[in-house]
């Protein structure tokens, strides 16, 4: 379990900085937040840039013990 967390963790960090200092036009993104409905609004702004998801919405619980939702989309 510790490695599914500590992998899923590297995984968003690594999306993080890609939004941050990568390019505009992404191939792959990920939308994360603690309210499923947050991830939902992410998710239909990006489905309407062209955006198809790759899977339904996950969940994990942080080190803080909150909920952290997450679902990725890649480019059409």
């Amino acid at each position: 379990m510790k490695y599914l967390m500590i992998s899923m963790l590297i995984t968003l960090s690594f999306n993080s900085f890609t939004n941050v200092f990568g390019p505009e036009d992404k191939n792959y993104v990920v939308c994360y937040e603690r309210s499923p409905y947050d991830v939902a609004a992410c998710v239909n702004e990006y489905i309407d840039k062209g955006y198809k998801p790759l899977s339904g919405l996950h969940g994990t619980r942080t080190a803080e013990m909150s909920v952290m939702f997450f679902q990725a989309l890649i480019k059409n």
